[in-house]
């Protein structure tokens, strides 16, 4: 067998990638289809995170606006507007790449998806530009608020095991 795993007296026909007639007709396809109940939980799953960073960040932000000043706590509010701005539009950006692959004449246009991915940087970049010019304090703040949407991931993560346990018990 060579490194491919393909017997060596293989006709091009058994070595050639599937067609879009494969993948209609593919009884493995066929469950591949997320079910309503699949989508609801990840739908709620999505909901959850998006509410957690704006918990996060508005907690972090009252926890350092008195020990460590308002433009500390101001850059982790924006940044935290922004991480969940960013997560929107990822999670749209997936969504629409998703949607490219499994249909072939999907409405998203592949220009559209690259131009929201690139645009949340510009955003991200321009807004880090504009406070590091006016505070670096309020740049570590917007840092750290960036960082919310892993945190709720953990929170997200910790929900789910406690969910799990749960449901097994």
């Amino acid at each position: 067998m060579a490194d491919t795993d393909l017997p060596e007296d293989a006709t091009p026909e058994e070595t050639a990638a599937p067609g879009p007639e494969d993948w209609e007709n593919s009884p493995e396809l066929a469950s591949a289809e997320p079910s309503l109940q699949e989508m609801s939980a990840y739908q709620s799953t999505v909901l959850r995170v998006e509410h957690m960073i704006a918990i996060v960040g508005v907690v972090c932000a009252l926890a350092v606006a008195w020990p460590l000043g308002w433009p500390l706590a101001a850059g982790v509010l924006i940044g935290t507007a922004l991480g969940w701005i960013n997560f929107r539009w990822l999670a749209s950006s997936v969504n629409a790449i998703g949607e490219r692959i499994v249909r072939a004449k999907s409405p998203e246009r592949g220009a559209a998806v690259v131009a929201r991915g690139v645009g949340r940087i510009v955003l991200i970049a321009l807004v880090a530009y504009v406070i590091f010019v006016c505070s670096v304090r309020g740049l570590v703040g917007f840092l750290a608020g960036l960082a919310m949407p892993v945190i709720a991931f953990m929170c997200e993560a910790v929900y789910e095991f406690v969910a799990g346990f749960r449901r097994s018990s």
